[in-house]
């Protein structure tokens, strides 16, 4: 309820706060999206486990970027669409404890395309400053599964680890907010610092992790941490032309 609590209060204060931009124009710009991972929004960590074998996908920091155009649809509401390559990385861990006791770490990345489609609203601060929020859907795209292996050795044993990372489907639905603050210049540009939650509605890819050693093997399946936070910065380019 308090996003569209929040998106009220813009609307109304907003009526006060006229812009001056006009409903024919159109911005194009970029955006950089570092990924934080962020333990209080359970987007951090999952974990799978049976008797002897745990495994473990942690999310680290990674990154998003594209391009992104903003359409005026009104006096102070705003659509804003655009395609961006996300990178999501993992740190996999698998812990054994069984006849032989090991664990091996692995890095993987999974790589995804967003194409997000936003209402926007903002509340002029200041002569150049305005307070951003926004709210809408994103489709995800996944063009590929992706792999990771590793092998420890214990005295003249080796214990050898994999996964195979497994799309749900090669597009999905996801929900995305947006709470920021933009400079806007009347010859540079608009310069834009924000936050970002991205939230899939369902589960977008499994990770199948495998442990094979000397007459053994298991297998454990485990959904990844999807959804994210982000710090948002985003440039905005002055057509000269205009």
């Amino acid at each position: 309820m308090r996003i569209p609590f929040l998106l009220a209060t813009f609307w109304l204060c907003s009526i006060t706060e006229m812009s001056s931009q006009k409903k024919d124009d159109f911005l194009f710009g970029f955006q950089l999206r570092p990924i934080i991972p962020n333990g209080y929004l359970k987007a951090d960590q999952l974990q799978a486990s049976s008797e002897d074998l745990t495994y473990t996908a942690y999310i680290q920091p990674s990154l998003s970027f594209g391009a992104i155009i903003r359409k005026p649809i009104g006096p102070f509401w705003n659509l804003e669409t655009g395609i961006n390559l996300v990178r999501r990385n993992y740190r996999l861990n698998f812990s054994l404890t069984d006849s032989i006791t090991v664990s091996s770490n692995q890095n993987m990345s999974f790589i995804g395309y967003e194409i997000p489609i936003q209402g926007l609203i903002y509340v002029q601060l200041g002569k150049k400053w305005f307070m951003n929020a926004s709210a809408g859907l994103v489709i995800d795209l996944f063009p590929s599964e992706a792999e990771s292996f590793s092998s420890e050795k214990i005295d003249s044993t080796y214990v050898d680890f994999s996964q195979i990372t497994w799309r749900e489907s090669w597009f999905k639905l996801a929900a995305q907010t947006n709470l920021g603050f933009e400079y806007r210049t009347k010859d540079k540009g608009y310069y834009y610092l924000g936050a970002s939650y991205h939230l899939p509605l369902g589960r977008i890819a499994a990770s199948q992790g495998k442990v094979n050693y000397p007459n053994h093997s298991q297998t454990l399946w485990l959904d990844l941490p999807t959804g994210y936070f982000s710090i948002d910065l985003k440039y905005f380019l002055f057509d000269q032309k205009k």
